[in-house]
């Protein structure tokens, strides 16, 4: 039997939560008037979710924040190297960026990333991740001014991209990474962002 070296922290009931995009904070929950939880705040995560397995020798990318990149690499939301490629692909054929083009796939607003780092990771220890379609996301600006609205496009094939949610990566505790970053690319906000319309 498979040791997976964030096991328990998929068997969580949030995990799925998150991987959907359920903000699970009360303090932002919908409640009655006696203050008990009716409905949590859904945005963004992904639809048709399973259980996917990462098993050791496995390359992934992730887009990010200009951070360290281990730090980076403890972030939950990842992609295959299959989808990676479908995702230059598309940047390729529609002229766009990379950081644009996982916007537009991965329904990423500018408020909750800027892709200025693009990082390949492998593996090093079995994971346990939930596999999913990018869901539309709505999202309040960063000027708070209005709402960010991404329909997703999965009807459409050359849009439809699975995602990966690894829960536990941050508070995993190990003497050597689950994730090994192989190489960091820094990429431009300002491209990332070009063409992203609010509406």
């Amino acid at each position: 039997m498979t040791a997976f070296a964030n096991g328990t922290a998929f068997d969580e009931p949030g995990s799925r939560l998150s991987a959907m995009g359920t903000d699970t904070s009360r303090s932002r929950a919908i409640v009655d008037s006696l203050g008990h939880v009716l409905a949590f705040a859904r945005t963004g995560g992904m639809i048709d979710i399973d259980r996917r397995e990462l098993g050791a020798g496995t390359t992934i990318y992730r887009f990010g924040s200009a951070r360290p990149p281990r730090d980076v690499a403890k972030g939950a939301w990842w992609i295959e190297r299959r989808e990676f490629e479908k995702m230059i692909n598309f940047a390729d054929s529609n002229g766009i960026s990379i950081g644009m083009a996982m916007r537009l796939l991965c329904l990423v607003p500018i408020e909750w990333s800027d892709a200025s780092v693009l990082i390949r990771g492998r593996v090093s220890q079995c994971l346990l991740a939930w596999r999913g379609l990018a869901n539309s996301v709505v999202a309040v600006m960063t000027n708070r001014r209005g709402t960010v609205n991404m329909p997703h496009s999965n009807e459409i094939a050359a849009r439809r991209l699975h995602q990966l949610f690894i829960p536990g990566l941050r508070e995993l505790d190990a003497p050597l990474p689950v994730i090994s970053v192989e190489a960091v690319f820094h990429l431009s906000s300002k491209a990332g962002a070009q063409g992203f319309i609010y509406l």
